[in-house]
């Protein structure tokens, strides 16, 4: 069945299936929309699609990279422009703003790096990095590395991942409820 899903996904058009991923993946990362959208699961997807249309795999890849930086890129933009979605989100960007500024270069850097790696953060911290003043000649490359990291890594991890997948499918039931199995023996008989 996975076999039959991923050759009817290869079947669209790439320039359809990589614009809606772009689309989505500017969003995930430039709003407080964001939060809610299912960023790594996408990246991971794509590179599944991946697997049944190999010739699009640098372009995923590529693509991922050039929207989730777009998108924080304009997080930090709104962020530095004062927009904000509420007094409530005013008031706790600005909290948070204060807070990063306090941290120093360094430290403001590491967490942006980091943070394009959490899920909830990736919309919010380029914003808030924006709102307090972070210039942007060190938000940039920070956002430039850390977001086509992300979505390199992840869009390989989907492919390597869909190729194995694919090729053991019939395992993975088989392999999962042995691991449920065995996860409910211990916990009755150690918790």
């Amino acid at each position: 069945m996975l076999t039959a899903i991923l050759h009817a996904v290869a079947a669209w058009p790439p320039p359809v299936v990589l614009a809606a991923a772009s689309a989505l993946l500017i969003v995930e990362s430039g709003s407080l929309l964001g939060i809610l959208l299912p960023g790594t699961t996408l990246l991971v997807a794509l590179g599944l699609w991946t697997v049944a249309a190999p010739d699009a795999l640098a372009l995923a890849v590529a693509v991922a990279a050039v929207a989730t930086v777009t998108g924080a890129h304009l997080g930090w933009l709104r962020g530095r422009s004062g927009a904000a979605s509420g007094r409530l989100a005013d008031a706790r960007i600005q909290l948070a703003s204060t807070w990063l500024a306090e941290r120093g270069r360094p430290a403001t850097a590491m967490l942006l790096a980091c943070g394009h790696w959490a899920a909830a953060a990736r919309p919010v911290l380029p914003r808030v990095a924006g709102a307090a003043g972070v210039p942007y000649r060190m938000v940039g490359p920070v956002l430039i590395v850390s977001g086509s990291g992300w979505a390199a890594t992840l869009v390989l991890l989907g492919n390597r991942v869909g190729a194995f997948v694919v090729t053991t499918a019939a395992w993975v039931p088989i392999l999962l409820v042995a691991v449920l199995v065995t996860a409910l023996a211990l916990r009755s008989r150690f918790g």
